[in-house]
């Protein structure tokens, strides 16, 4: 894809211009005198004969308005408000191009522009109706029921009118629409194809008319793809198709013609490197910007100029604290430069409609703030400046309404973790949960207590940047503090303790690739022990790793010391007797045992629930078996030889993770309500934000 500055700006609301058409035409020299020839006198007469011209369409109007308003505002002339005004009153139909003059005659001191930056709720609960799981198993999603839940409540982005915000439901592939005034929601049903086998819409991203979505898509055999459609799902194809090699689509060009997208592929020597790409929505083909040798992560976000002429993007590197900065390109991928750099962790937001400025979070202050930096040419223009202080790590963005406003959700995260004990024997509850504050809110995942019972391992809160930036929590049993570790590891998922209680194995990634890594949990050093290996165990002899293959569907062993690997059974979710001989599985509700040398699987129970959580008790004398497919969570307890299953007297909604101490009395469990969501909007940000950056 090629872009000139001539095109760029002019040509953004006006789609494929007839080469016949003289307005157009004359647009586009007019905005070639302006861009290219520097004569703004010239260009404002030519701007001036277009919008004399009966004949003139509207979107060429709005245009040569705007970019007359631009050339007298650059020569100091007082005329450049009557053109914006005149477009705001005459085109306000025009909606891209009148935001950017309703941004023009605020940062002119036009009405709005005088007052401070203002945050005003809009909605005290923005989340809708969520995922709800109910009493028969089944969720709840808005107003409809759905056996596999589904999302609800104000997300993905606002749309160009400031109307609406909208997401792509991945599992039915319809277009939610939240109405920012009424709130209510609706939906545009997706009526092309959609396939339940298959992963949709990890991430999807709308054009900027709101007429398109492209999305991403993977098969069951390892196909990553790119599809573009309607919303209604009419016109779908595939723009990019490869195995094996993921793909994430971040912004639309404003012509429509390319999509900005990260892909990540095996070089020559089996290392993965992800690409910063343009992909050509006329015929897929792909045009590679940056090179960058690291895990996904580390390339979160990029996004066009309004005028198509740039490309900004964030990169995180690893560390503890993090390090991130934000670089600006042109189109082609050239003349790269690093814009706001600091030793904190920076994130794009975005750019502000009129293209002068930059917004990105950072926790250079401390806390989660967002930041404006000046933008000329492709180049800073002065020194960032703080906008709005506090914005919160988990607030995610909307986007720009028409006059200027921003909208963002901010999201809280509900439930928490509780202590109780527990007499295994007959079941009964001796000292009933209780919950037990934690540094961070919300429910703390995958918790389990060492092998010596003195501590409590488990994964808090989580961080701005996707994937989470879960941190890892050593809780002490006996006081309560919490320690908090920091490895150079990134999105660290899932967890588990090693037989000596020294270290944690836990999968994660680092700048150069993922995998899984043992964890100091003194020094919280890392050593990386294997590339694809998930739900790992670590035998007491401290060198055979059990672990699942990276589609789910085998659990294998691997010796550390040779790289000898071979497969014990086809089973999912597992876990490893204490002795490290035996594995636990589940397959068709028949909760089984088999030796970690292979043989033949022995039946223990079946029954209790489709779907189980196993683990086996310290001591290797029981079973404890919770149900994830029921609303309760129930847990029952299990002789590890086989015999009858005792259910314990306690059923917890919304339970998460449970997890016994190895005394077989104590327990903890953390208990995940979901999370409360705002709807939010910053007024007369981008006055303040021009102000402060010139």
């Amino acid at each position: 894809m090629k872009y000139v500055a001539v095109a760029a700006c002019g040509l953004m609301l006006l789609g494929a211009a007839q080469k016949n058409d003289q307005p157009e035409l004359l647009l586009q020299n007019a905005i070639q005198t302006e861009m290219v020839g520097g004569n703004l006198k010239a260009a404002i007469e030519q701007y001036n004969k277009i919008l004399a011209q009966k004949a003139t369409p509207r979107p060429v109007a709005a245009r040569a308005l705007f970019q007359l308003g631009q050339c007298q505002e650059k020569l100091g002339q007082a005329e450049a408000r009557k053109a914006y005004e005149r477009l705001v009153k005459e085109y306000g139909d025009q909606v891209e191009v009148a935001a950017q003059a309703r941004l023009r005659l605020a940062a002119l001191g036009g009405p709005g522009g005088a007052r401070g930056l203002v945050a005003r709720r809009v909605f005290t609960d923005a989340s809708g109706f969520g995922r709800v799981l109910t009493a028969d198993g089944k969720y709840k999603t808005g107003s409809e029921w759905d056996e596999r839940g589904g999302r609800g409540g104000v997300g993905g982005a606002l749309t160009a009118d400031g109307k609406y915000s909208r997401y792509m439901d991945r599992l039915t592939g319809d277009v939610v629409q939240f109405e920012v005034a009424s709130g209510q929601r609706s939906r545009i049903t997706n009526r092309g194809p959609w396939g339940e086998r298959d992963y949709y819409g990890q991430d999807h991203v709308f054009s900027r008319d709101g007429k398109q979505i492209v999305y991403d898509r993977q098969t069951n055999d390892w196909i990553f793809q790119l599809q573009i459609r309607n919303l209604d799902g009419s016109s779908l194809r595939t723009l990019y198709s490869r195995e094996g090699s993921p793909i994430r689509a971040f912004d639309w060009s404003p012509d429509a013609g390319s999509i900005l997208a990260r892909r990540s592929v095996l070089s020559k020597a089996n290392e993965r490197t992800n690409e910063l790409t343009l992909i050509s929505t006329a015929d897929g083909s792909v045009r590679v910007l940056r090179s960058i040798a690291s895990a996904p992560y580390t390339l979160t976000s990029a996004s066009f100029s309004p005028d198509g002429r740039f490309v900004a993007f964030s990169l995180v590197g690893e560390g503890s604290p993090s390090h991130g900065d934000i670089f600006l390109m042109t189109v082609d991928g050239r003349n790269e430069v690093v814009v706001a750099g600091h030793p904190a962790e920076d994130q794009l937001l975005g750019w502000t409609p009129d293209g002068s400025s930059l917004l990105f979070l950072s926790d250079r202050s401390g806390t989660w703030d967002i930041w404006t930096v000046h933008i000329t040419g492709g180049k800073q223009q002065g020194e960032p400046e703080l906008l709005k202080k506090d914005f919160g790590r988990d607030s995610k963005v909307l986007g720009f309404a028409p006059d200027g406003s921003l909208y963002y959700k901010t999201g809280t995260s509900l439930g928490g973790l509780y202590y109780g004990a527990v007499d295994l024997e007959t079941g009964k509850v001796l000292v009933p949960p209780a919950p037990v504050t934690t540094r961070y809110t919300g429910p703390p995942s995958q918790c389990q207590w060492s092998p010596d019972g003195r501590s409590l391992l488990y994964l808090s809160g989580g961080g701005k940047i996707p994937p989470r930036d879960n941190i890892l929590t050593i809780r002490s049993t006996a006081t309560g503090d919490e320690r908090f570790l920091s490895p150079r590891l990134r999105s660290v998922w899932p967890i588990s303790w090693t037989p000596d209680g020294r270290s944690v194995l836990a999968w994660g990634m680092t700048e150069r690739g993922t995998g899984l890594f043992r964890i100091d949990t003194e020094t919280s050093e890392i050593t990386k022990l294997a590339g694809r290996a998930f739900n790992t165990r670590l035998c007491p002899d401290g060198k055979t790793l059990v672990f699942r293959d990276g589609r789910g569907i085998g659990i294998r062993k691997r010796n550390l010391d040779t790289g000898e690997e071979s497969e014990v059974v086809k089973a999912g979710a597992y876990d490893l007797s204490p002795d490290g001989r035996e594995v636990l599985f589940q397959v068709g509700g028949a909760v089984k045992a088999v030796s970690l040398n292979g043989g033949e699987p022995r039946e223990l129970f079946r029954g209790l629930a489709q779907d189980c959580e196993l683990r086996w008790t310290r001591d290797g004398r029981y079973i404890i078996a919770r149900a994830l497919d029921t609303a309760s969570s129930e847990i029952w307890r299990v002789p590890a030889q086989g015999g009858t299953p005792l259910k314990l007297d306690l059923s917890v909604p919304k339970m998460d993770s449970f997890t016994l101490h190895p005394d077989n009395r104590r327990f903890a469990f953390s208990v995940n309500e979901g999370s409360k969501s705002e709807l939010w909007v910053l007024e007369n940000l981008l006055p303040a934000a021009t102000k402060a950056s010139k």
